[in-house]
């Protein structure tokens, strides 16, 4: 079975990572790939000697893109490809010009971002008319797409994004060991977050809730491993912000920053709780990994982490900056700790059943098989 999976974006993130990462499972259930980027991009780079059959288009348009569209569809005729897979939703419009030129063409979307704002304008509804499989990965998400779009309930799966989880299932680097990768040791109650410096991701407002945690006498220490992004002055400006409150309020004792890193393991070894603060997060494969390795969770109660917490069976939701909601959560969580309400081995292997990569590489199959 020969399989397009088309992915342009400039762009380097955790669409990007997921791609490669279900791509190289397909790959290894004997599907041939036939790798579809742009060139000169991040994802072209990443790619690179991963796949056999690459095919890198020139400056990729976010509509009509005619000429790309001609060159896909004579590949596609060439290698008698008919079904066409993407992540990255402004592909839909190339892939969509690429349809009408191969007879029987097939288009499967994994939603990976939310709709936001309805999408039913003229040239929405002809990229959305082109798909005949959409996989979304929550039914939050379902929901949303039915309000907001033309895609029609019967085309609409739901298939959760997957984590890998085997090395969950490995001995766990040590406390001490973990905290010393990220360059200190405490025996603090740690809080971690993980992710770009950023706003929205929120971690100034947990350095505000951090400084009432220690006014009240808590002992407590946050773990922010992430960097800001360089060519953001916004991102850069936050970032000098949150050194700066850290200073005003005398936190440095009880503050550790660490840069981005591939070793999760150590992060979620290093720390006692982990904090989803983003102001809306689609999933959260983060999220998914501190359950898979029985890290408590707070959460805050948007977008799709309520329905990834199991809307509280799985860890504790407070309202996005909202200080007295995230203490109040902090305080529960605590407590629950302390009396062992809390069953982190049944919430991992819940957060296994759901999130699995095998179950997710199980439901794009089937989508395939299904469009075929």
């Amino acid at each position: 079975m020969r399989i397009l999976i088309v992915t342009t974006s400039t762009g380097w993130g955790g669409l990007e990572m997921n791609v490669i990462k279900l791509a190289k499972e397909l790959q290894l259930k004997g599907i041939e790939l036939h790798v579809v980027c742009q060139q000169g991009t991040s994802f072209s780079e990443k790619i690179h000697n991963q796949f056999e059959h690459i095919v890198q288009l020139k400056n990729v348009k976010k509509y009509f893109d005619f000429k790309n569209a001609s060159i896909l569809a004579n590949y596609c005729k060439s290698k008698q490809i008919s079904v066409a897979f993407t992540a990255y939703r402004p592909d839909l419009d190339l892939l969509a010009w690429t349809k009408r030129k191969v007879n029987n063409f097939k288009i499967i979307h994994q939603q990976q971002m939310q709709i936001g704002i309805p999408k039913k304008g003229f040239f929405q509804r002809l990229r959305f008319k082109a798909v005949d499989s959409w996989l979304t990965p929550l039914e939050w998400l379902k929901n949303e797409v039915i309000e907001k779009t033309i895609i029609h309930p019967s085309i609409i799966r739901i298939v959760p994004l997957g984590v890998r989880i085997a090395p969950f299932l490995e001995q766990l680097p040590d406390r001490k060991k973990a905290q010393s990768f990220f360059g200190f040791q405490s025996d603090a109650f740690v809080i971690g977050v993980l992710g770009r410096i950023d706003e929205k991701k929120g971690q100034l407002f947990l350095l505000k809730v951090l400084q009432k945690l220690v006014a009240k006498g808590e002992d407590i220490v946050l773990l922010i491993v992430g960097n800001p992004t360089i060519d953001d002055p916004k991102g850069i400006q936050y970032y000098e912000k949150m050194k700066q409150f850290i200073t005003d309020n005398q936190l440095e004792d009880c503050v550790k920053f660490a840069p981005s890193t591939n070793e999760i393991m150590h992060f979620y070894s290093a720390i006692d709780l982990f904090v989803m603060s983003s102001e809306g997060e689609t999933f959260g494969m983060v999220t998914v990994e501190a359950m898979f390795s029985k890290t408590p969770v707070i959460g805050t109660n948007t977008s799709g982490t309520p329905e990834v917490l199991g809307h509280g069976s799985r860890g504790v939701l407070y309202q996005f900056n909202n200080e007295q909601s995230f203490i109040d959560a902090y305080t529960t969580l605590r407590k629950k700790l302390t009396s062992k309400e809390i069953d982190l081995d049944v919430i991992q292997q819940e957060a296994m059943n759901l999130y699995s990569l095998d179950r997710e590489v199980s439901g794009v199959l089937k989508a395939i098989d299904e469009v075929k």
